[in-house]
């Protein structure tokens, strides 16, 4: 049972593990980019709404609590 849970790794892991303990020439690497480009695509205009809403409240809120607490 331990043999099955210590072989299991995440995304990350392999990843680390392949660029640290076995590091890769240029063009393999290459390869790799371009194999891995379908996975991101582009955020949509509503995930961009809602990046920059969330940013926006999160500054003003510590905007807010800065002159209300008088941290500075």
């Amino acid at each position: 049972m331990a043999e099955l849970i210590t072989s299991v790794k995440s995304t990350a892991d392999e990843y680390y593990h392949k660029q640290s303990v076995a590091p890769t020439d240029a063009a393999t690497h290459a390869a790799e980019l371009d194999a891995d480009a379908d996975a991101y695509f582009p955020l949509q205009p509503i995930e961009k709404k809602l990046c920059a809403y969330s940013l926006g409240l999160g500054l003003g809120l510590m905007a807010c609590f800065v002159v209300l607490f008088e941290v500075l």
